[in-house]
């Protein structure tokens, strides 16, 4: 809980006020849902005491700031957030940026949208075009409320699924602290005897409330990262393949995700990684632990079908260090973990996240039926997949090579995908993916100090070879303007109950 003594969190706040507000947060329902349940998640045997009061502490520590924070801006005009950190120096700018979004969710602060709309030039098919393009303001003002008005409690994870909008990452399965949520790839369900309804799955969910403002502003607030509106804050880009020839062998196209994976095991930085490999069920694809670079090379190479495999990360707990590679929405999720309720990760091993580009996923069953119709093949006989230049391509045993237009598939992909706005994996350490380089080569974005600190490393090792995406063709210009395009085409979440 909030002590007053040596918590350089609340210096400057009265102990009176701060008292009052610790008070407040204890009436939290998520605080409260938590420490009724200590019998329960103890016996479920993910969280031990230790971690339950360590994650109790940080909720109402957490809530705590919240209610001052709300308490400060009371009768103050609408405000962007980046003014909000301004006008609240005594809290760290990332927590006041978590907090108001945090506060708006649970119903103490409105979120005020401006929509601005000017014409612009831009190239269509080659051709300049002047085309409408709305520009989006956000704003924030604690509401007039009731001294009695009940706090807006979060639903378990299932609404997310019955509004068709769940990605499947497992993330919220993961979290649960009494097991009370299965996900697989296509299904999600919640044990309603088990759960006791403290909606941190609903919080830590990438489809439940959108954290993009809060991204943003993060980003925008640490001045040692570049920002692009389409694919979000970064160091360096670049271009790159691997120089190992067992990699060449393994990878998708320039090898980049499995070395750097391979320097991770190799120089002992990482004890195990969360990854992806073939299921029994070839192209079915499962998350696996993986301990050694023999182990890594069988996760080579990209698999369209989606898994869920963030499930897997509670099982990764001994290890003292991970590294995780997933798609957006799970780099998102992690890093949705990190922010909310407290700010305190629930499994603190996590060094790294590799993210992967990603325009939708298929379903297990959706690739097979697409293999058949698009290419009059079994899934038996493929032995590689992949989209490049705007073409959905397969590789089958007998080395023969055949592609059909992407439009073709894309029927195929999971509706559930459609409700992502990212395609480079903004919230990852280290983004890679083909869009933007040539053939045998893959782009990469490095989006955190960590990140880029450790490709430099991996650079001058001579695992790889690199040159400036933004000096090759098609380049970083292409991997924004299909990003952008992505954002714009997102389909706006609903959720219904």
């Amino acid at each position: 809980m909030v002590q007053i003594a040596n918590n350089n969190l609340f210096e400057g706040i009265a102990p009176k006020e701060l008292m009052d507000a610790t008070y407040r947060a204890s009436e939290n329902f998520q605080v409260r849902a938590f420490f009724e349940a200590k019998d329960d998640i103890i016996k479920a045997g993910k969280y031990s005491e230790n971690e339950f009061y360590e994650i109790l502490d940080a909720l109402i520590d957490a809530e705590t700031e919240r209610k001052l924070v709300s308490d400060l801006l009371k009768g103050k005009k609408p405000l962007f957030l980046y003014e909000i950190v301004e006008h609240l120096k005594n809290f760290p700018a990332k927590n006041v940026v978590r907090d108001i979004i945090y506060l708006k969710e649970q119903g103490y602060i409105k979120e005020l949208i401006e929509v601005k709309t000017k014409m612009v030039i831009k190239k269509i098919k080659g051709e300049e075009k002047e085309v409408e393009e709305k520009e989006y303001f956000y704003r924030y003002q604690v509401k007039e409320l009731l001294d009695n008005v009940i706090e807006h409690y979060f639903e378990p994870v299932s609404i997310v699924f019955n509004s068709g909008v769940c990605c499947h990452c497992g993330w919220c399965s993961s979290i649960c602290p009494v097991n009370a949520i299965n996900v697989s790839a296509d299904t999600l369900d919640v044990d309603d005897e088990i759960c006791m309804k403290c909606g941190l799955c609903y919080t830590v969910c990438p489809r439940s409330f959108s954290i993009d403002q809060a991204y943003s502003t993060i980003s925008k607030l640490n001045k040692t990262l570049n920002f692009s509106e389409s694919m979000g804050a970064y160091i360096n880009t670049y271009t790159a393949t691997t120089t190992k020839e067992e990699i060449k062998k393994v990878r998708q196209d320039g090898g980049i995700v499995t070395s750097i994976l391979e320097y991770l095991l190799t120089h002992n930085i990482v004890d195990a990684i969360i990854a992806v490999q073939h299921s029994k069920d070839l192209w079915r694809p499962e998350p696996v632990i993986v301990e050694s670079v023999k182990e890594l090379y069988k996760t080579g190479g990209t698999k369209y079908a989606n898994s869920p495999s963030l499930t897997i990360i509670e099982k990764a707990k001994n290890f003292e260090r991970i590294a995780v590679v997933g798609v957006p929405c799970m780099m998102k999720a992690l890093f949705k973990g990190t922010l909310f309720p407290s700010g305190l990760p629930f499994f603190k091993n996590i060094k790294y996240t590799i993210g992967l580009f990603c325009m939708e996923s298929f379903s297990y069953d959706n690739i097979i039926q697409l293999t058949k119709d698009k290419f009059s093949q079994e899934i038996t006989n493929l032995t590689k997949m992949n989209i490049d230049s705007g073409k959905f391509i397969i590789n089958l045993k007998n080395g023969e090579e055949m592609a059909v237009e992407l439009k073709e598939v894309q029927s195929y992909a999971r509706d559930n995908c459609h409700y992502c706005e990212d395609l480079t994996s903004d919230y990852a350490d280290i983004s890679v993916g083909s869009i933007g380089s040539k053939a045998g080569y893959s782009s990469v974005i490095t989006r955190s100090i960590n990140g880029d600190e450790l490709f430099s490393e991996i650079i001058e090792s001579g695992l790889v070879e690199v040159q400036n995406l933004k000096e090759v063709k098609p380049g970083q210009a292409l991997a924004e303007r299909i990003a952008g395009s992505k954002r714009t085409k997102c389909k706006p979440i609903e959720l219904r109950k």
